[in-house]
């Protein structure tokens, strides 16, 4: 009853506020201003800022946040784009972007594609319409302030030192004066963008890698759907722990399935995705600053938007918008393999790195927050190995894993009161082991439950072992006829197996404490493969 009384107070107490003109001083329509810029006396070149519109007084910054307001604020130089004589030449594509980016695709040539991204965003349309002719609007567009808008240009020697795949974006200047744009330009005339390749297909990621095995780059929708399909298509799991960790490290909260493209690499008989992150859009973000943002980013309330202080004090807000492919690309990894992948991180982040990384922020943003930013980054470094293990607790807790659409064999071993073992074969018709899949020991002072799901495909479940203690294992069939076999005896009520599939068209080898969740609904067995 308190947090809904908090949030009531709050919302009052910003009513008044912005009714008395303390926040926003009458600027509700911040698009409209356009860019503050002059010509710098080098031709081609400008002198602009991201956006003015963020300044505040000392009131509104108690209330709202100082956020990153000087960087928004302060002008940089910056090359006047002209898209002629860029990489050898560009065409204006389609306008693309999702509901706060104005985004124009660049088509270059041999196939690449480049994307203009700005600086400056309107988040309104994630409100409601009604909300949208409120102050609501005003408060939700000034929180824009509380991202690093030159973040990326830091961000991608950092991964390049770590080994991890990214764009190399630059900063550029669209004059009002432009002509190749015709119907954009009204967007975007006199505005900061980040122009950056896209890594859309393998003749786009030429530079990034020198393997031959590339096959092709695809979307998460496109993975996950060739993941589940097709049993020799797996995940490069330690790749994705290593992006994820970084990922924290920058304190980027925002990183769901439409943050991350995927490089097929064909290895052996398998088809491996290796991660390719994108839109670093809220790395180094601000929120907690500001009674009202400290407020609404509270436990109770936007706990996932997280902070960039020296200090990672809250690894579970990390979670939440990666909580999707987390479950379905780190099933695999113990807490000795990430607490590896961060000591390697650890090693190639050196302080030098760091340094050099940091000196990409332009001048002008480098003299506000160049020092702040390294001194944040060496520390949240240091921290990654205690990190990776607070990851690992929320991670190994209920763990969930899938099959594929054909025939699998999914072994359970209880192995003593400590450890259950998980192995997955890949079978033939005749249920012949062909190889092994997966495999994983899980701990039982770590993980409450496993579901296993088999999906589609006649699948094999077999759960074997007699212990006191152990782990609740979930078995969840699919369409197909599968079979179930629980050999295991756990003494204590708690780690127990359960089946869930339909009553019929399964065959069941009933243990003495297996629980029956047959039902005649095949909703039963449903697995969300793509999350969108």
């Amino acid at each position: 009853m308190w947090k809904k009384i908090v949030i009531s107070l709050l919302l009052v107490l910003l009513i008044i506020a912005v009714t008395k003109g303390l926040f926003f001083s009458g600027n509700t329509q911040p698009y409209e201003k356009g860019t503050f810029f002059y010509k710098a006396k080098e031709p081609g070149y400008v002198w602009a800022s991201a956006g003015t519109q963020y300044k505040l007084g000392k009131i509104g910054e108690f209330w709202l946040g100082k956020h990153y307001r000087d960087v928004w604020a302060v002008p940089i130089k910056a090359p006047i784009l002209n898209i002629t004589n860029i990489f050898g030449g560009l065409q204006v594509g389609k306008q693309g972007g999702g509901m706060q980016t104005i985004s124009i695709n660049l088509l270059g040539k041999k196939g690449r594609t480049y994307v203009l991204r700005s600086l400056d965003k309107d988040p309104i349309n994630v409100l409601p319409p009604f909300w949208q002719r409120t102050i609501a609007a005003d408060l939700v567009r000034d929180q824009i302030s509380a991202s690093n808008p030159y973040a990326a240009l830091v961000v991608a020697p950092l991964a390049q030192a770590a080994n991890i795949y990214h764009t190399n974006p630059r900063i550029v200047f669209v004059s009002g004066s432009d002509v190749n744009f015709k119907k954009h330009h009204k967007l975007i005339k006199n505005k900061l963008f980040l122009l950056e390749e896209k890594y859309s297909a393998p003749q786009s990621f030429a530079s990034a890698t020198t393997d031959t095995g590339l096959l092709d780059i695809v979307n998460s929708v496109e993975m996950l759907d060739k993941r589940f399909r097709y049993s020799q298509h797996q995940i490069n799991q330690l790749g994705y722990a290593k992006s994820r960790l970084f990922d924290i490290l920058l304190s980027d909260w925002d990183r769901h399935e439409g943050q991350w493209n995927w490089a097929a690499f064909q290895r052996g008989t398998n088809v491996v995705y290796v991660p390719v992150p994108k839109d670093r859009d809220q790395a180094f973000s601000k929120y907690h600053d500001g009674l009202i943002p400290w407020l609404l980013t509270r436990r109770f309330a936007l706990r996932k938007m997280g902070n960039f202080d020296e200090k990672i004090s809250d690894v579970y807000a990390y979670t939440v918008n990666a909580a999707f492919l987390d479950e379905r690309a780190l099933n695999g990894v113990t807490l000795p393999m990430l607490k590896k992948v961060a000591q390697q991180l650890q090693l190639a982040l050196t302080d030098q790195v760091i340094e050099e990384a940091v000196k990409n922020f332009p001048a002008p943003v480098f003299n506000l927050v160049g020092q702040e930013t390294t001194r944040k980054l060496k520390a949240r470094r240091d921290q990654l190995v205690e990190v990776a293990e607070r990851y690992y607790k929320l991670l190994a807790e209920h763990v969930v894993v899938a099959g594929s659409d054909e025939q699998e064999k999914f072994v359970v071993k209880r192995l003593n009161n400590d450890q259950t073992a998980i192995t997955i074969y890949q079978v033939d018709n005749r249920q012949k082991i062909i190889k092994p899949l997966y495999h994983r020991v899980f701990q039982t002072n770590e993980t409450k439950s496993i579901t296993l799901h088999g999906l589609a495909g006649r699948d094999i479940f077999e759960v074997s072992g007699r212990v006191a203690v152990g782990i609740k294992i979930n078995l969840v069939g699919g369409p197909g006829e599968d079979t179930f076999g629980d050999v295991s005896e756990v003494i204590q009520e708690k780690g127990k197996c359960l089946i869930y599939d339909t009553k019929k068209g399964n065959k069941i080898k009933w243990g003495k404490q297996t629980v029956d969740k047959t039902t005649k609904d095949i909703a039963v067995h449903l697995y969300d493969r793509e999350g969108f």
